[in-house]
């Protein structure tokens, strides 16, 4: 069970990426920093409503709507919707 000040740290960490990140490299990012949490053992599906968090989040915000797309492209990725060879589980 992951405590809800790490959910809240991941979701912090996220919208950092989000916001921080230049938009043409902003789902490498996303990607590599959820690949990382997985392989650490954080559960994809408390990942899952974290990305959804940040994405709730991002979308309320005046910001390009590449930055959303890259979050909710991501959640894709931790579904396995997507080509097999973009999953992340």
């Amino acid at each position: 069970m992951i405590k809800h000040e790490e959910n809240r740290v991941v979701v912090e960490e996220l919208l950092g990426l989000a916001l921080d990140t230049p938009t043409a490299r902003l789902m490498p990012k996303l990607r590599k920093y959820a690949r990382e949490r997985l392989d650490s053992g954080y559960p994809n599906d408390q990942l899952y409503a974290d990305f959804m968090a940040a994405s709730d989040q991002i979308s309320e915000r005046d910001v390009e709507e590449e930055r959303e797309d890259a979050i909710l492209d991501t959640m894709d990725f931790l579904t396995g919707w997507c080509a097999p060879e973009a999953r992340l589980y």
